[in-house]
């Protein structure tokens, strides 16, 4: 197991050092002028994205209002008016429904019951254990200049 968690530390060790250099790299392209460059294109391209979900509103709504004055689902070759069916119900009302009329509809919350179920102690309910895992997550005392990855010590 002691192997096990060396070897853990230090794969941990060598992404927190590939994250370093990462960001270190970033940071000094950053500061080059192509760095710059890609910075600004990054704050354009939000802009371009902003402009282009405003069009795209914009398109809705002319297109709905035609569609609301002429009747026309395509009011341009390039835009289809597509009508859903909506529902619009009392929740209440339609599980009582669904309780006299419809029982395969309704559908178990396994949240809310295993909740329930952990204190009812129901007959056809197991309540048991299962084990899991919890890793530290500094692993650092298990790594250094006396210990390598095979797990044999460094003279």
């Amino acid at each position: 197991m002691n192997q096990k968690i060396i070897s853990l530390a230090y794969t941990r060790k060598v992404e927190a050092e590939y994250l370093q250099e990462i960001a270190m790299i970033e940071k000094e392209i950053a500061s080059t002028p192509l760095g710059q460059r890609l910075a600004r294109c990054r704050d354009l391209l939000g802009t371009a994205r902003m402009d282009k979900a405003d069009a795209e509103e914009r398109v809705r709504n002319a297109a709905l209002q035609a569609h609301h004055a002429t009747g026309n689902k395509r009011p341009h070759p390039a835009v289809q008016v597509i009508l859903s069916t909506v529902l619009s119900y009392d929740p209440q009302a339609a599980l009582d429904y669904c309780r006299l009329h419809l029982p395969k509809a309704l559908t178990l919350d396994r949240r809310e019951f295993e909740k329930a179920a952990k204190v009812l102690e129901l007959p056809f309910v197991t309540v048991g254990q299962m084990p899991a895992t919890r890793i530290a997550s500094d692993l650092t005392e298990y790594i250094g200049p006396q210990k390598d990855v095979g797990g044999n010590d460094e003279a």
